[in-house]
């Protein structure tokens, strides 16, 4: 799940949470202009494919931007 609000997807349950740029716009941020936005919509879509190949136990938060790094989240229920 490509989510801005991390946190609610997190203690929902998602297994796999992609951290997105804004509520509105999860997949880019069109104040950026065309090319930076293109450039984030990217880093954050090439996350969600490393997510998904990525086997985990827990929900687990994958930051864009940060090569091979996720954060394990405690499940909150």
């Amino acid at each position: 799940m490509i989510s801005a609000i991390y946190g609610l997807a997190l203690t929902t349950g998602a297994n796999r949470v992609i951290h997105g740029a804004r509520i509105e716009h999860v997949c880019g941020d069109p104040e950026l202009g065309a090319e930076k936005d293109f450039a984030l919509g990217m880093e954050i879509i090439g996350t969600a494919l490393k997510a998904v190949q990525t086997p985990v136990s827990e929900p687990t938060l994958f930051e864009p931007g940060q090569p091979g790094a996720t954060k394990e989240a405690v499940h909150a229920s």
